[in-house]
């Protein structure tokens, strides 16, 4: 049933065409972020050559090399939903791609990876009963709508540049009886982040919380690991929580 759940909710991701109509088609290898990109990998800056790709993928219609090089990058730091996505991206684009069969069995991977995230771990049947599976399930729906919005982010809407509060989304917005607290830090303590803890609004996301601390959304995982203690995984996230941003 995790299974089904999960493959619904890749193909509704696949189901999202990011082409642009009226851009170049020039050579893709070409584009000037692309060159960045493989140079950042190289240099094992992972976060900021995916960025690079995610420019390339907004600038573009038909980035499958891009695609591909983002879904490994997602592999790479732990984030297997927005991985599967870019790999089924990819095959979109290439569906008669020598490395077709290759990219197949990244996303198997990406899915067990995805499975091995989530809480209580529903795939294995010893872990909880049926009855707390049909909880998980619930919960894994809940996640899938928050996991969504975050691929959007990354692969859409995220900001560039030096802004560091960066523009909120309608989805972040804190509300009045819940308003969104900060902790300022003094502008030369700790340069690339905007404030030192975060109190987690209604309708914040580890990605719109990354986004007003560093500028970027590709932070999200960091947080989350400077919080274990607190939150397993993004759809631990609870208002009125005191998240720790690290530097």
């Amino acid at each position: 049933m995790v299974r089904v759940a999960l493959a619904s909710l890749v193909l509704l991701l696949v189901g999202c065409d990011d082409t642009v109509p009226g851009l170049p088609r020039s050579l893709e290898t070409e584009d000037q972020d692309f060159k960045q990109g493989q140079l950042f990998q190289k240099q094992g800056e992972s976060r900021k050559a995916l960025e690079c790709y995610l420019k390339v993928i907004d600038a573009r219609r038909g980035a499958a090399e891009s695609h591909l090089e983002a879904g490994r990058l997602c592999s790479d730091l732990n984030d297997p939903l927005p991985a599967i996505y870019h790999y089924h991206q990819y095959i979109r684009l290439k569906p008669t791609s020598e490395q077709r069969k290759i990219v197949e069995q990244m996303i198997r991977t990406a899915e067990k990876q995805f499975m091995q995230q989530l809480p209580g771990r529903p795939m294995e049947p010893d872990a909880v009963g049926s009855g707390d599976l049909q909880d998980q399930l619930r919960k894994l729906r809940t996640e899938n709508d928050k996991l969504k919005r975050e691929i959007t982010d990354l692969t859409r809407g995220q900001p560039r540049g030096g802004n560091t509060a960066g523009p909120t989304p309608p989805v972040a917005v804190a509300t009045p009886e819940r308003p969104v607290t900060a902790t300022p830090l003094p502008p030369a303590a700790t340069p690339g982040r905007a404030f030192a803890t975060y109190q987690v609004g209604r309708n914040d996301t580890l990605t719109s919380i990354s986004r007003k601390a560093y500028g970027t959304s590709a932070r999200a995982n960091d947080i989350l690991r400077a919080n274990a203690n607190q939150i397993s995984s993004p759809s631990a996230l609870k208002i009125g929580m005191t998240l720790v941003i690290p530097e």
